[in-house]
């Protein structure tokens, strides 16, 4: 019967540790490249239709006079996407990170300097210079020329 404790503390253990591990590496596989290129750009994705009605009403005695009067403006939507262009060995990727919030921020790499990068099933992870990880979609990859 102790056995079995001991058994089932140990693997009660080992799972309190997993958050742990998960935690201290994220499995990606990086990868040493540079920044040749960064722009941002403000992506139209729809649009919003908004109507606004004011109306009135008038008793004139035996009978009443409605008006009305209707207002509509239409804002295109506009989203902020960043977009990498990093070059590691004999390739090029292009990458586009969505800022989702006005207050969000692309990833702090420099122009020109080294960084590191994971590709993974359409998606690549950049890591910047503060140590924070900005995931972002693979728009793109090429071969260099002459490579």
């Amino acid at each position: 019967m102790q056995m079995k404790i001991g058994t089932v503390l140990f693997l009660a253990g080992l799972l309190s540790l997993g958050p742990i591990a998960l935690l201290a590496g994220n499995g990606h596989k990086w990868q040493a490249g540079k920044l040749t290129e960064t722009e941002q750009q403000k992506i139209p994705e729809g649009s919003t239709r908004t109507s606004n009605t004011d109306a009135t009403v008038k008793d004139k005695g035996n009978r009443t006079d409605y008006s009305r009067n209707t207002t509509t403006t239409t804002t295109d939507n506009l989203e902020t996407y960043q977009f990498y262009t990093i070059e590691s060995g004999n390739k090029i990727y292009v990458a586009s990170e969505h800022l989702l919030f006005p207050w969000s921020k692309p990833a702090n790499i420099q122009l020109g300097e080294p960084v590191k990068f994971a590709v993974e099933k359409g998606k690549i992870f950049i890591q910047d210079d503060d140590g924070k990880e900005h995931k972002a979609t693979l728009v793109k990859t090429a071969l260099k020329p002459g490579g």
